[in-house]
């Protein structure tokens, strides 16, 4: 049987860049030809490494190509081919009699390559199928998933398949898909070439996750790959809302946050449930914070028992601070601290009657004219250049902590 011979001359030290391939036509290098192998005509799909050769010596002939070898008589490479050694020096290349091919990396390095039956993956792993197909670790077909992972009922979603390293794209020309689905039907579709990594399917009797499987077929041999499920939702559930008490805490006072989430309906005698960060939960979820965080995020689910699985992205982040941001330590304007535009938790240290006073600087501001806007503890602020408001009834505790959230630098204090 003929046999063509590709060699990836980069990888031998000749400085060329352009490889025959095919039907012997040459061509510029591309990722098709990096590698080197002796392919069959009947099968270009696969090829032959010598399997002393290592990916320290020829790095190309490892892409993530499957090899084999084969018992036909080879044809000598061609006398201008030559492999780096040891040695700085590039020896000669002869064909013995026998079926042993040799390469001389010097001298006195004898490199050489007995043709064997077997098959072989020279790979990070390998296995061995009874079929004499092309070997492919499992863990390198590829993987597979349903976009968009999650539907309503009725509706429609993508599974596609994503070939690994071991399978390149010439050899899903040849391939065979076959694709199990549960809960739509057909159940089995079976599609060859590389239209068939990608299936529609339409589900329509039941909702909750269903999953998927494709088995490739390459060269005698198959390759099954577990698709991840696709949460197919039931009735609809709307309106949640979540929401939280405060926009920054000091954690070293008070190191419960809480988040609550209100509005949330669905189908008539449905039920609700709820997920908080991974763990089950009702409509009130409080985290204690041990460390200081930028601004956390809940994860929140919402679920009914008609298999409807829902996330709710309205969370409000919460500032976890290590202590105050700032210390207001006597009333009056000698007290008064200098606020940035956003949210900083400051906190009193003098007992007062509960008023706290803003003023603007509109030379920070970079305004003349304009108003400022915010809240103190919930409590709505706002004025042109100076403004008092009264968060508490009856004082303001010494060591309260105070959130305020203003729309521009503002200088604030207690009296």
């Amino acid at each position: 049987m003929n046999k063509k011979i590709y060699v990836g001359m980069m990888a031998f030290g000749i400085a060329a860049s352009f490889w025959a391939c095919g039907s012997g036509d040459i061509i510029k290098a591309d990722d098709e030809c990096k590698t080197m192998k002796t392919t069959p005509e009947n099968d270009p799909a696969f090829g032959i490494v010598p399997s002393h050769l290592t990916p320290e010596v020829c790095p190309p002939c490892f892409e993530g190509s499957p090899v084999s070898s084969s018992s036909s008589k080879q044809q000598p490479p061609p006398s201008s081919a030559a492999v780096p050694g040891p040695s700085s020096s590039v020896g000669s290349q002869t064909q013995s009699s026998s079926s042993e091919f040799k390469i001389n990396l010097s001298s006195s390095v004898p490199y050489s390559y007995t043709p064997r039956s077997s098959t072989t993956w020279h790979g990070p792993t390998s296995s061995s199928s009874s079929s004499g197909g092309v070997v492919i670790p499992p863990n390198g077909v590829g993987s597979c998933a349903p976009v968009p992972a999650t539907i309503d009922m009725g509706g429609t979603t993508t599974w596609t398949f994503t070939h690994g390293s071991a399978v390149n794209a010439t050899q899903l020309l040849k391939a065979s898909f076959t694709w199990e689905f549960e809960g739509v039907e057909p159940a089995t579709v079976t599609v060859t070439g590389a239209t068939g990594t990608r299936q529609n399917a339409t589900y329509k009797k039941a909702s909750g996750k269903h999953g998927a499987k494709v088995t490739l077929t390459l060269g005698g041999s198959q390759y099954p790959v577990t698709c991840s499920p696709v949460q197919v939702n039931g009735a609809k559930i709307t309106g949640c809302k979540c929401s939280t008490e405060a926009k920054s805490v000091d954690y070293t006072a008070t190191p419960d946050v809480k988040w609550t989430v209100t509005g949330c309906t669905t189908g008539a005698g449905l039920t609700l449930s709820y997920e908080w960060d991974g763990a089950p939960g009702s409509e009130t979820y409080v985290k204690t914070f041990t460390a200081a965080n930028p601004g956390y995020v809940p994860k929140l689910k919402v679920m009914n028992n008609d298999n409807t699985v829902i996330e709710v992205a309205s969370c409000p982040a919460v500032k976890i601070t290590d202590g105050p941001e700032y210390q207001i330590t006597t009333t009056q304007k000698a007290g008064a601290i200098d606020l940035p535009k956003g949210t900083s938790a400051v906190v009193v240290s003098v007992q007062n009657d509960g008023y706290v006073f803003c003023q603007i600087d509109r030379a920070k501001a970079n305004s003349t004219t304009g108003t400022f806007r915010g809240t103190v503890n919930k409590v709505p602020l706002s004025g042109n250049d100076y403004k008092e408001i009264q968060v508490t009834a009856g004082g303001i505790p010494v060591g309260s902590t105070l959130e305020f959230d203003i729309d521009v630098p503002l200088t604030c204090g207690v009296r």
